[in-house]
Order: C-alpha cells, then structure tokens, then sequence
C-alpha cells in the first residue's frame, strides 16, 4: 500500500462517496475518504495525499474553501472538482483559482480515472521540478559561497603577494594590473607600469614572439596555462630567471582578450641548477676517462689498441639509437641506461686482465683446460665490476650495467655461450647489445690468427646468427643502421692512417 498513489476523497453525499472510493481501489489507487470539507483539511496534513477529489457543494467548508485552503499551503496538489450541471460557473471559477479540473455527475468512470493517472502524473512531474529546482538552487548557493571565497582568496593574492609576480596584459600586451609581487621581483611600482608594454621587461636580445608562442602552447594545453622559464631585466637592469605561467583570457565566444602571467624569481635556484649540472658534466667526464683507461689495460695486454674500445663504444651508442625505436625494448632504454651502457661497454673484457700472458697471448688452438681458464674473464670481470657496483649504495648504477656486460657478453640467444649458458632473454639487455658491437669488431678487425672481413660479409655472419648467438630484435635493429657501423669502421681507420 505504501507505494500506490493516494488520493483524498471528500463528499457529503455517502452513497456516492463509497462509489468514487470503491472505484478507484479497483484501479490501484490508495483511497482515504471523508464526508466534509472540515475532516478532508484536518486529515489533508497529516496524510498527505498525491491528489484531492472534492464536491463543491458541502456543508460547512465547501470545495471552493477547500480548494483555496490546500493552494495556500501545497499549491502543487492536483485539486479536482466534481459538480452537476447547475455548478459548472462554479467550477470554472475554482480552475482559475487552481483547481486540476473539474467532474459533472454522474461520473463517468473512464473519464474519472483517466482524469486521476493525468492528475497523478502531473503531481508527480511538480514533486521531481520542485526537486529539481531545490537541487538547482543549493547548487548556486553553494557555488556562489565558493565563489566568494575564491574570490576573496584571489584578491588577497592579488593584493598582497610578496614572492609571485602576477601581471594581467591586453591583447597588445599593455600592462592592465602589476601586483606588489612584481613591484618586489621588478622593482617597478604601479604607477610606472600600468598602461606601459610587458616588452619591457624583456633583454634587448630576447625574440618577442616568443611570449606569443608560450599563448599558444598555453591554448593548447588542458589546464590552460604554460610554464616556462625566461629571462627578463629588472629597473636595476640586472638579468633575473622568471619561472612563469602564462594563461590566456578569453570571452564568452573563446577569443582571446588579455594575458595572466605569474612568474617566481628563481634566478638563484638556475645559478645552483647550472653548477650542478656543470659538475655533474665533468664528473661523467672523470668517470668516462676513468672507465676508458681501466679498460685499456686489459685490451694492451690482449694487444688491442685504444681504438678497439673507442669502436666499440661508437657502435654501441648507434646500436642503442636504432633498439630504442623498437616496441619490444623502447621502454627498456632510457637515456640514463643508454648513457650508462654505452660508458661501460668497454669494460667488457676486463677479465681478460688476470688471465695469465701463456694463454692470453697463444696462437694456436687451446687446449680445454686452457679454453677453460681463458673463459673465466667473464666471471672475473663481472665479479669485480659487482663488489665495486656495491661499494656505491645503489642498487643500479653504471658500475652493475658494466657488471651485466662483462658477465654475459659471451652468452649465446641458444644457450650455448658461457660462462652461465643463458638463453633468450635470461640474458640482460645491455650485454646482447654488447655481444653484437663486438662480434662485429672483431669480424672487422685484423687479428693474429685472422685477416679483417667486409662490411658486407660481417653483416652475412651476423644474419646468419640470428636466432642462434644474437636475439633477433637486436640483429634486426642492427641490419636499420648497419650504415653507422661501417662509418665508424672507416672513421677509425682514417684516424689511424694519419
């Protein structure tokens, strides 16, 4: 019963009343009935009904009474009015005063019931509007609350800022609004900026168009705003660094009226960002030069010259230009990996340093046993690039790449290499890259027991590896810039003729 619609009936006349009762129960409609005006209003308050159907002529309140009384407190309830034929001025009158609509006797049970679901439904559209309507208006309250403290909070910035210039311009870059923040940054008060150009606070040597560039960056972007760092001169002429937020200002139509700019004076915070950048630049140098020179030791004895590990450096460097564009391994090849990895690429061999000068330098076949030890500088080397990756705290650096190479680059993608017998991609990423950088150095390279190859034919035993001693991406990779290593080939063999 809770979920039918209820409707309150009010008729003195009690024969006709159960009739309208007994009705609209058949048609599933809740019914509280009564038989004057005044028991209708008493109970109208506390029942609260969808709908009430009234007789005009009653003793006491009458319809016309009732009707008024109800609009005055819920004028949303559908009111609907029967009368007879002598009535129908009287009904008329009670529409204009509110009334849903008016019933002749005898009721017509089809009429009175499609007259109902019309008035029900009305009802039910008024509660959902009002509803509406009330949602609508806490909203707009709340956000005019909202927007009050916005904008009490945005004037006290405006205001009062001391640390952020907040500098509002027209489309021809006239200075409309210049807050205490500039006047700090700057040096310039209000009076010497409003209405002057934002090209001031430019060096002479600065491309205007540039402010122009950051708006249209700051269209384009979802928030609305672009950051940028520029260079701007103060009243005292000195050259200051301004973090600065450009947003355009738009019209109702999204054409561009004027320009917010927000700016910080980060001149110190640049200053000590390029010392360490310039540090950081010549501690890579120290450390380049450092892992170079280790790694010389260990090639002088194999009788190798520095220009074998400058190749295998170059190579590696084009190598990790063409994996990085592959999908498989791009998100692998960060540019500090690729940095580091091509750093340490020549730490490869540095085992090679404690196997003994009788097998090092043998030129014949080895023996197992001696094929054995020779095999050891990759464990040897891979060890002591590992402890001193220790050393340094981190559980990535530079070091643990060159450990990573000089361990695997001598595992096959069969798993037929050494020293571990790694296949696939058990084998880490910077040594298969490695493997090939050597592979085909040494292919290229005039050695004592071998003449130098082709590039061509360097290139055919690579592809004929593929699969077996190479991973194919990295061989794929390889064939994209075959082009660089023959130019570094030639480039070093130009260096060395001279």
């Amino acid at each position: 019963m809770g979920n039918l619609p209820k409707v309150l009936v009010a008729d003195d006349d009690v024969s006709a009343l159960a009739e309208l009762s007994e009705l609209l129960e058949l048609n599933g409609i809740s019914v509280i009935s009564v038989n004057s005006g005044e028991m209708a209003w008493k109970l109208f308050g506390t029942e609260k009904p969808n709908l009430v159907i009234t007789d005009i002529l009653m003793p006491g309140i009458d319809g016309i009474t009732l009707l008024k009384l109800i609009k005055e407190v819920d004028d949303i309830i559908p009111v609907v009015m029967i009368t007879g034929f002598g009535e129908i001025d009287t009904a008329i009158s009670a529409l204009r005063l509110g009334a849903f609509d008016f019933l002749l006797k005898p009721i017509n049970g089809e009429i009175l019931i499609s007259t109902i679901q019309k008035g029900l439904e009305h009802h039910r559209l008024k509660v959902l509007e009002n509803e509406y309507t009330h949602r609508l208006e806490s909203q707009v309250e709340i956000r005019t609350r909202e927007l009050a403290k916005t904008n009490e909070f945005l004037r006290g910035i405006l205001e009062s800022s001391r640390r952020v210039s907040i500098i509002v311009t027209d489309i021809k870059k006239t200075i409309l609004f210049w807050n205490s923040g500039a006047e700090n940054i700057f040096g310039y008060n209000q009076e010497e900026m409003l209405g002057q150009s934002v090209s001031r606070l430019y060096p002479a040597d600065v491309d205007l168009n540039e402010a122009r560039n950051i708006l249209h960056e700051a269209l384009k972007n979802e928030f609305g705003a672009a950051p940028k760092v520029i260079k701007q001169v103060s009243k005292d002429l000195r050259e200051i660094v301004i973090s600065l937020a450009i947003s355009p200002m738009l019209d109702r139509k999204g054409k561009i009226t004027g320009v917010v700019g927000l700016g910080q004076d980060i001149t110190e915070q640049f200053r000590l960002h390029e010392e360490l950048l310039e540090s950081y630049t010549r501690i890579r140098k120290i450390q380049g030069a450092s892992i170079f020179a280790l790694a010389q030791l260990a090639e002088a004895r194999d009788g190798e010259t520095g220009a074998h590990l400058k190749r295998i450096r170059q190579y590696c460097e084009v190598l990790c230009g063409s994996v990085r564009k592959r999908p498989s391994y791009c998100h692998f090849m960060t540019s500090e990996f690729v940095e580091d990895l091509v750093q340490c690429s020549v730490l490869h061999d540095i085992g090679k340093i404690v196997i003994p000068d009788e097998i090092l330098f043998k030129r014949g076949k080895y023996a197992t046993e001696e094929y054995d030890v020779m095999q050891e500088h990759a464990v040897l080397g891979g060890k002591a690039l590992s402890e001193a990756a220790k050393e340094t705290g981190e559980s990535q650096s530079y070091l643990s790449v060159g450990a990573e190479v000089a361990y695997y680059h001598h595992e096959r993608w069969d798993g037929a290499g050494y020293p571990f017998g790694l296949c696939g991609v058990e084998i880490p990423l910077s040594a298969r890259i490695v493997s090939l950088c050597d592979v085909y150095d040494a292919l290229r390279s005039k050695r004592r027991y071998k003449e130098s190859f082709s590039h061509e034919r360097s290139m055919s035993i690579i592809i004929e590896e593929r699969a077996k001693q190479f991973d194919p991406e990295i061989v794929d990779a390889f064939l994209d810039c075959q082009e660089g290593f023959r130019n570094v080939v030639e480039s070093s063999q130009e260096q060395q003729s001279k």
